[in-house]
């Protein structure tokens, strides 16, 4: 059977898009400066752990879990789920920071790894196709006329957070859920930019825009590279260019 004979043996289904944002404790060590200092392990009184998380199914309300307002167990095995039943996951450094603490935790709490799903690190794509003057993600949304980061006042923040100060922990709370919903902002600006998973590999209609699974495409010209030609199309909706493939499928251009 062919690819397109499988998918057509699926329910037809969006995808399931998840961006998330974690928060951290700090280390905390014994150390014998304040400049320049070389940490050994031993010198580790308590490791860095997550402290909580948000994270937002595409078109639908932020969710937060915390150590403070649901425990460690019920904060990891939310966090679990979400991560196992998505398809995409969203983030910004996610890739390098938020997804290895927490396939730490859940080591260290005895799962195994949720079900593979695809990553659009934004940071990465903002590193590889654009030159802002700060790859943070406040500059880049400020940049671009999105909602930014919340200012925080920094690790006095942290200190009242790790010595459970309610007041904190809602100023945390509004933190973290607003980096979600940023970083959501930020993957529909991108969106044309992305090399996104095939959204037709879960819809099933695999001549629609590959990016965001609108049938309006218009012809745009001709994709070739250095041995093929294809007919190019752009999506009417989300700006992206795709290519037409002779099965009459589309992919990225």
């Amino acid at each position: 059977m062919s690819l397109a004979d499988d998918l057509a043996a699926l329910e037809p289904r969006d995808p399931r898009v998840l961006t998330i944002d974690i928060e951290t404790s700090p280390n905390v060590v014994y150390a014998w400066g304040l400049y320049d200092q070389n940490i050994a392990a031993s010198q580790v009184i308590e490791p860095s752990r997550v402290l909580c998380f948000a994270a937002k199914w595409l078109g639908e309300p932020v969710q937060f879990r915390s150590e403070y307002h649901d425990g460690r167990d019920a904060m990891l095995a939310a966090a679990w789920d979400m991560l196992n039943e998505a398809d995409i996951v969203v983030g910004y450094n996610h890739v390098r920071f938020d997804l290895l603490h927490l396939n730490r935790e859940f080591l260290v709490a005895g799962y195994g790894p949720p079900s593979p799903f695809q990553n659009v690190d934004l940071y990465q794509v903002n590193r590889r196709r654009f030159k802002f003057a700060s790859n943070k993600l406040g500059y880049v949304t400020e940049r671009l006329g999105l909602d930014t980061k919340l200012e925080t006042g920094g690790q006095s923040l942290w200190t009242r957070v790790l010595a459970n100060d309610p007041d904190a922990w809602g100023l945390f709370r509004e933190y973290n859920e607003t980096d979600v919903v940023i970083t959501e902002a930020l993957f529909d600006r991108m969106r044309a930019w992305l090399q996104l998973p095939h959204i037709g590999l879960w819809s099933g209609e695999l001549s629609n825009c590959y990016a965001c699974d609108s049938p309006n495409l218009e012809p745009a010209g001709t994709v070739v590279s250095k041995t093929h030609a294809w007919p190019k199309v752009v999506c009417d909706d989300c700006g992206t260019f795709n290519r037409v493939l002779r099965n009459g499928q589309t992919r990225a251009a």
